[in-house]
């Protein structure tokens, strides 16, 4: 059986106040077969990079518009890989959950339990996650947490590992962040140019957590 490749990404502020982002969205990207993909991205890049652009990597909220197009252009042409999406309102999170170490275990937790439920989880012998190299000591821990805590409750005994990469090392977690923007932008704009690119690849619809809870805190 194959190992299961998941990259997990980020978006909003942990401004929890009418000043910060509306939501903050997790998304997770995940495959089988990680090379070929990889592969087309570094090609892309390289490409761009011989037509005069110095692109060290892509990151969806500072790239061109012309290069979004193309960066989306070239992994929706892989069928072999699916992204799920969480958001959440964050005028409705509980004061109590706020600090990293209860809020990534709290809602992070919840979509990597989708991922590993489903079929995808099941046709796996082992699994490596991998995250941006997270620059905040405090969440870089409150991450590793609840994949932990995530892969120990609902793999059983299927092993797995969990990396930190810089993004500009890792193409997959160049294709994680388009996800999670795209969602992102979504919500929080209401503009949908790169999430409709991107949805056919969704698993699911993406999950508004908190949709039933009636109470704001701000």
């Amino acid at each position: 059986m194959p190992t299961l490749h998941i990259h997990l990404d980020e978006s909003g502020d942990f401004n929890f106040s009418s000043s910060g982002s509306r939501f903050y969205t997790f998304a997770v990207a995940w495959t089988l077969e990680p090379a070929q993909l990889a592969q087309a991205v570094t090609r892309l890049r390289f490409s761009l990079t011989k037509a005069g652009h110095n692109i060290e990597s892509f990151h969806a909220a500072e790239d061109r518009q012309h290069h979004r197009n193309l960066f989306v252009q070239t992994i929706i042409r892989f069928d072999d890989w699916r992204f799920a999406a969480l958001v959440i309102e964050k005028a409705k999170v509980n004061p109590s959950i706020r600090a990293p170490e209860r809020f990534y275990p709290q809602f992070l937790a919840s979509m990597l339990r989708f991922v590993f439920r489903g079929s995808i989880g099941t046709r796996a012998s082992s699994l490596i996650a991998f995250t941006d190299a997270l620059p905040v000591k405090r969440n870089r821990e409150s991450v590793v947490k609840a994949i932990k805590e995530s892969c120990r409750n609902e793999l059983g005994k299927i092993p797995f590992e969990i990396f930190h990469h810089r993004r500009e090392s890792n193409a997959w977690i160049q294709v994680a962040d388009y996800c999670t923007w795209a969602v992102f932008r979504k919500w929080e704009k209401g503009e949908t140019r790169t999430y409709d690119q991107i949805v056919a690849r969704l698993q699911a619809p993406e999950l508004d957590c908190l949709r039933l809870g009636d109470i704001r805190y701000y």
